[in-house]
């Protein structure tokens, strides 16, 4: 069983998964309130301790997106895996929000938009998982230069609803609204990555792509 973590963007997320059954689902939770989500982890996690037992891993996703979310995923994930003695995983939260992309299709993952400056991930959503075709990358108004404006692809989080950007994008751009991170998806990213032997809860550090986060603007 892996337990999922994440609180990147809107909320907290928190799943479990069991591998040996192709990823099953075992439980899901979703808190869209982003300003209390951090109020339910430590009652879900024991929820589910108490449901499932203690998981055999942990994956957590380290950003980029919401500064102070994705600091309570990690430091809660690195804490539960010092205390159970689990393999913990850090995986790209923008990743495991385009596991929810249709399968054999590209996807933008947006998140944490301020005006016109947002992180941005282009991924290709196989059977093995997400692909990265652009590795998560800030923007602050201008897409990188190699983006394929071109291609058709789907736009998930914080600009699937915002016709200007998805013309920007491009035109073939389609938005795929009401799409949340979910933690399962956490947990399945780790186990499609190959779980192992885990790393070091000491090396474990969110990615927060500095550069932008310093230049963003309020809406």
């Amino acid at each position: 069983m892996v337990l999922g973590l994440d609180a990147s963007g809107t909320g907290l997320a928190v799943g479990l998964v069991d591998e040996q059954r192709d990823g099953h689902v075992l439980a899901d939770w979703y808190w869209l309130s982003p300003r209390s989500a951090g109020t339910h982890l430590v009652s879900w996690i024991d929820q589910i301790q108490r449901e499932f037992g203690v998981p055999d891993a942990l994956a957590v996703g380290i950003g980029p997106g919401s500064f102070t979310g994705v600091r309570i995923a990690v430091t809660a994930a690195k804490v539960l895996a010092w205390s159970w003695s689990i393999p913990i995983h850090a995986v790209s939260s923008l990743a495991a929000w385009a596991c929810a992309a249709p399968e054999n299709e590209r996807v933008l993952v947006t998140s944490e938009r301020r005006g016109d400056a947002f992180f941005g991930g282009l991924y290709f959503n196989g059977a093995s998982g997400p692909e990265a075709i652009v590795k998560d990358f800030p923007v602050d108004g201008i897409l990188p230069p190699s983006f394929p404006r071109a291609e058709s692809l789907w736009v998930i989080g914080a600009l699937s609803e915002d016709q200007d950007w998805l013309v920007r994008i491009g035109p073939l751009a389609k938005g795929l609204s009401n799409v949340p991170l979910l933690g399962s998806n956490v947990a399945r990213l780790a186990c499609l990555s190959g779980l192992g032997a885990g790393t070091d809860p000491l090396q474990v550090a969110p990615a927060y792509l500095k550069s932008v986060a310093i230049r963003m603007r309020p809406v």
